[in-house]
C-alpha cells in the first residue's frame, strides 16, 4: 500500500468520489425536518434518495481505488462487475427521487435523473475494459499460465509508466515510453506464438519487475531532487534497458535466446545494485 500511496497522481481522481457524498447532505436537513413533521411518504422517497446517492460514491470509490490500482500496476485487470455504471444508474435513480421528494412532478424528475446519469459518465467515465491477450492455440502450451504470466507482465509495464509520470526530466520520460512501446511489442509477439514464452522466462520473471522497481524507487526518492551524478547513471540504465528490451524482441523473432539470457542477468544484477544510487 506504502507504493501506492507514493503515486499522489495516479490516486488523484479517487478524491472525485468524495463529491457523491458531500452533495447530497442537505438531503439529510431534509429528512430531519419530514421527521419532525411525521411527513413519512416523503421522508422515505428522500432517504432512498439519499441512499441511492451514496450508494453511488461507495460504488464510484471503488471503481476509482481499482482503476489506480491497476494503472500502477498493482492489479493484472480492472474489476469485473462494472462499478461505474451501477454508480451512474444509482445517481440517476437518486436525481430523479430527489426530484419527486422536491415535488418537481414525475416528467422533472426523469429529466434530472437522466442529466445526472449523463454528467455521470462526462465526469467519472466509464468501466475500463480489461486487456484482451488473445494467445495463440499451440499444442503442448499451458495458455492459462502464459496468460497469467503476460497479466503479470503487462501489470509491470503499467507500473513504469506511472513511474515514469512522477520523474521530472521529460529525456527520462520519452526513454521510459519507448521501453514500454518496445516491451508491449515483446508481450504481443508473445501472444502470437507462446512458445516465446519459455525462450523469455528471465526476461518476463525476472527483468521486468527489476526495471519496474528500480523505476518506481527512482521515481519516489528523486521526484524532486535533481542531481547530475545521480542522472546521469539513471540516464545510462535506461539506455541499457531499452537495448535489452529491443535485443529481447529481436531475439524473439529469431527463436534464439541464448546469449541474451546472460546479457539479461548481467544487466539485472545491475539494476538491483545501481538502480537508485
Amino acid at each position: 500500500m506504502n507504493d501506492l500511496v507514493r503515486q499522489g497522481r495516479a490516486w488523484a481522481p479517487v478524491l472525485k468520489a468524495a463529491l457523491l457524498f458531500v452533495l447530497p447532505m442537505p438531503l439529510t436537513i431534509s429528512i430531519v425536518i419530514q421527521l419532525a413533521t411525521g411527513n413519512v411518504a416523503k421522508l422515505a422517497v428522500t432517504s432512498a434518495a439519499l441512499a441511492a446517492l451514496w450508494g453511488a460514491g461507495m460504488l464510484t470509490w471503488r471503481a476509482l481505488i481499482a482503476e489506480a490500482r491497476y494503472f500502477l500496476g498493482e492489479l493484472a485487470d480492472p474489476p469485473r462487475v462494472p462499478l461505474k455504471a451501477l454508480g451512474a444508474a444509482l445517481t440517476a435513480a437518486g436525481a430523479g427521487l430527489t426530484g419527486l421528494a422536491g415535488e418537481h412532478g414525475i416528467a422533472n424528475a426523469i429529466v434530472l435523473a437522466l442529466l445526472a446519469g449523463v454528467g455521470y459518465v462526462f465526469f467519472y467515465g466509464r468501466d475500463l475494459k480489461p486487456h484482451r491477450i488473445e494467445i495463440a492455440n499451440v499444442d503442448g502450451i499451458d495458455i492459462a499460465a502464459v496468460t497469467a504470466t503476460l497479466k503479470q507482465a503487462y501489470g509491470r509495464l503499467r507500473g513504469i509508466e506511472a513511474a515514469a509520470r512522477d520523474i521530472a526530466v521529460p529525456e527520462f520520460g520519452e526513454r521510459l515510453q519507448r521501453i514500454t512501446d518496445i516491451g508491449r511489442g515483446i508481450l504481443a509477439e508473445i501472444e502470437r506464438d507462446p512458445r516465446d514464452a519459455s525462450r523469455a522466462r528471465k526476461f518476463l520473471n525476472i527483468y521486468l519487475d527489476s526495471a519496474e522497481r528500480v523505476t518506481t524507487e527512482y521515481a519516489r526518492t528523486h521526484r524532486q531532487l535533481r542531481s547530475q551524478p545521480l542522472e546521469a547513471n539513471f540516464r545510462q540504465l535506461l539506455v541499457d534497458m531499452e537495448s535489452t528490451f529491443d535485443d529481447q524482441r529481436k531475439k524473439l523473432l529469431e527463436n534464439d535466446l541464448t546469449s541474451l539470457d546472460v546479457d539479461i542477468e548481467v544487466l539485472n544484477t545491475r539494476l538491483k545494485r545501481e538502480g537508485v544510487n
